[in-house]
């Protein structure tokens, strides 16, 4: 059996800045024999309103967001969808900037407390803190944080497994910087709930991590 590689449908790429928009506009003239919208809108009100016959269409969706834009109520729709095979680019070292110096999870402006939370869906990034088991004289419990990027990628982790199941890989990638600081988790999450198309699908991703290059 001849098997032929055949294009994607439609490209859709959602980007807020205009100046952007205008850049994918020029490229979009290069090529137009392909079908490719681009829109000019939050991707988190797009994707949560996405609406198709999910039992004919497929997808694959990649989340590349500038900083900590990606809410969790996007990632819950896009679960719900059942249609889209899903790469995360989560911005480990944004979270990390913006986890409290001190320590404390209280010690963090209520603008960016609120940001974690939007991110995680709810509170427990505060779970990267926790009472020290050992007390020393005279001085009350401290609290310290987990191990930094582990902890965090861990709880989201966490988060994506108890939402996708089986269809979430835990194999990821992490992208690094030239001192070796990580920047990026390249994560994936299988669209369809059908066990042959969720393992045939963790192959190919797994085979992608693999052979995917540092930035």
């Amino acid at each position: 059996m001849n098997i032929v590689d055949k294009p994607f449908d439609e490209l859709i790429f959602i980007e807020t800045d205009r100046k952007k928009c205008s850049e994918l506009e020029d490229l979009r003239r290069n090529v137009p024999d392909r079908n490719i919208r681009i829109e000019n809108v939050d991707a988190n009100k797009y994707l949560a309103n996405l609406q198709r016959n999910w039992r004919k269409w497929r997808g694959v969706l990649f989340l590349d967001p500038f900083g900590a834009q990606v809410d969790w109520d996007t990632v819950q729709a896009i679960a719900e969808y059942k249609a889209l095979d899903t790469w995360i680019l989560f911005p480990t070292s944004t979270i990390a900037r913006m986890l409290p110096t001190l320590r404390i999870p209280d010690d963090i402006s209520p603008q960016w407390a609120n940001r974690l939370t939007k991110v995680y869906g709810n509170n427990d990034w505060r779970n990267l803190y926790r009472k020290s088991e050992q007390q020393e004289l005279f001085e009350d419990r401290r609290t310290v944080r987990n191990p930094g990027v582990e902890g965090l990628l861990g709880i989201y982790k966490n988060r994506l497994k108890d939402l996708f199941g089986d269809r979430f890989l835990k194999k990821s990638k992490t992208f690094t910087n030239s001192r070796g600081s990580p920047l990026f988790e390249f994560m994936f999450c299988v669209g369809s709930d059908n066990p042959p198309a969720i393992v045939l699908a963790k192959n190919i991703a797994d085979h992608l991590l693999d052979s995917t290059k540092g930035l």
